[in-house]
């Protein structure tokens, strides 16, 4: 067994228990009492556990509400945005997929997938993509200032998916410009040949990002004049959703389809 499993043993008797001793977490987890003292001060240095002076016993701390309030978020993020990514399928005939970000990638997270479309794409649930080359991707960079998205250039290479692909950080910052100006971003074949998407952010607050929303199908039936009606839609959708999570538009904001 190794310190991190010993470790997280710790944590689930603190869970249960509530406050306790190093005494009574070495009798519960059977571990030497300098082995529980040592995982302790890791863990109380990491703000994953706290110490009371005057008892000296240890609990949990607040940081795992913060988790509790990350699960409860994706929870309720997934279950409002199901119906929607079920109309939105319904009334584009595409693929619509809902994602996260982490480090840098995107994840798809959840998909109602067009039973008429035969072509296996890189959105299936569990993928991660790139920021850079993805319409997911690309609509969460437009939101982000020039410091964040040069600093996220300068630590992931922008290599060529395709020779669609924008490789170069000034193209880069040109399209998410444009994305900034329509709302909804678009993957015109820059990820993988023959897919196109078109995609927008989901919004729990100004600067609390939940996810985005995207729509995807084959090239040979997404034309470049059909993905402005669908970013019109995604946009749409993207938007109904974030004031579902209790987003408030700014008073100067209109749809501007």
């Amino acid at each position: 067994m190794t310190s991190l499993d010993k470790a997280l043993h710790i944590l689930d008797v603190l869970c249960e228990q509530g406050q306790c001793s190093i005494k009574h977490l070495a009798q519960r987890t059977g571990y030497p009492a300098p082995t529980v003292h040592r995982l302790l001060q890791v863990l109380v240095r990491n703000s994953f556990v706290t110490h009371h002076s005057r008892t000296k016993d240890y609990a949990l701390s607040l940081k795992h509400l913060e988790f509790g309030a990350r699960v409860r978020a994706d929870l309720r993020l997934a279950s409002l945005v199901m119906p929607a990514l079920r109309e939105l399928m319904e009334l584009s005939g595409e693929t619509v997929n809902l994602v996260v970000f982490e480090h840098y990638e995107a994840i798809y997270v959840e998909q109602v997938v067009n039973p008429r479309s035969m072509l296996p794409m890189f959105t299936r649930i569990g993928a991660r993509t790139p920021l850079y080359c993805s319409g997911v991707g690309k609509a969460y960079l437009a939101a982000q200032n020039a410091h964040f998205i040069h600093q996220y250039c300068e630590a992931v290479p922008l290599q060529e998916k395709t020779r669609y692909t924008l490789v170069r950080e000034q193209d880069l910052m040109a399209d998410l410009e444009n994305i900034r100006h329509q709302g909804y971003a678009t993957d015109n074949e820059e990820m993988e040949y023959g897919v196109r998407c078109v995609a927008a952010l989901i919004h729990q607050s100004p600067l609390v990002i939940m996810g985005s929303i995207s729509i995807s199908g084959p090239a040979a039936r997404i034309s470049t004049e059909k993905l402005s009606q669908l970013g019109v839609q995604v946009r749409r959708a993207a938007q109904e959703i974030s004031t579902g999570l209790g987003f408030k538009a700014s008073p100067g904001a209109k749809d501007n389809s």
